[in-house]
């Protein structure tokens, strides 16, 4: 089982918008530099060909921004670039910085958005009151732009925008997540058995009742239902051991026991 979240999210389309045009200014979190936006992939030698990602946050308002990546800072990320950008202003800018929620994202490249810089401020190009704003950026050039806390990780993958599963070999929330999409919407016999790897491996990272319940739902899926009612009373013993909700998976059990 996937655990659900439920928020308020938007979808804008920037068409053909060159990234060269835009005129914005952000600072580096490490050495306080100033880069124009339209030159970080020369500044930094980012691979223009790479999916790029630029993803705002705050930690004075938008804790489910960093939670988010947070996420990515757990995926292979030469796979593409991540770029933050820390919107919140001068005048609790020290304070969030103090809290470092930035030093543990050593895979992403970290910038503060200049807030309030008159025309090259990137709040007079962008709305930074909605966040995360995530930008995505296809050989330099703005693609897509959306407002949303769930263009997680997985999602990529599902899209077809990266391909190799190893990109979140490592996070436990993503393959698990994957893994869930494939029991739902796969009916293809070899795409489950890989989708069964895949939360195997969540599993070995972090073995919890969602994970367990969808190896399970998967195991049923398959016509495994000796392993998917093993592993289906396994994740309510999880979910009774951390006091969680697991009426899914009972409405699972019962199930297989139909199919027995």
């Amino acid at each position: 089982m996937k655990k659900q979240l439920t928020f308020l999210s938007f979808f804008l389309i920037l068409t053909n918008i060159a990234f060269s045009q835009i005129d914005a200014n952000i600072v580096d979190l490490k050495n306080n530099k100033t880069v124009r936006l339209d030159e970080i992939f020369t500044a930094y030698n980012l691979n223009k060909e790479l999916p790029t990602f630029v993803i705002t946050w705050s930690g004075n308002w938008c804790y489910p921004c960093i939670t988010l990546i947070d996420r990515y800072n757990k995926c292979d990320l030469s796979k593409m670039n991540i770029i933050t950008v820390n919107v919140d202003n001068e005048n609790s800018l020290e304070d969030v910085l103090k809290e470092g929620y930035h030093l543990k994202w050593d895979k992403s490249l970290n910038f503060h958005a200049n807030i309030g810089q008159g025309k090259t401020g990137f709040d007079n190009v962008f709305n930074v009151s909605s966040a995360p704003l995530i930008l995505s950026l296809k050989n330099g050039n703005i693609s897509e732009a959306f407002v949303s806390y769930n263009v997680l990780p997985y999602t990529l993958l599902k899209i077809g925008l990266i391909k190799d599963v190893e990109f979140i070999w490592n996070s436990t929330l993503d393959l698990n997540s994957l893994a869930w999409d494939y029991y739902k919407y796969v009916e293809d016999p070899n795409e489950l058995e890989e989708a069964k790897k895949w939360v195997i491996r969540s599993i070995e990272l972090d073995k919890n009742y969602h994970n367990v319940d969808t190896y399970a739902a998967l195991l049923f899926k398959t016509g495994k239902y000796t392993e998917a009612l093993k592993k289906a009373k396994e994740a309510i013993e999880i979910a009774k051991e951390n006091d969680q909700e697991f009426d899914s998976t009972t409405k699972l059990i019962n199930e297989i026991i139909e199919r027995l």
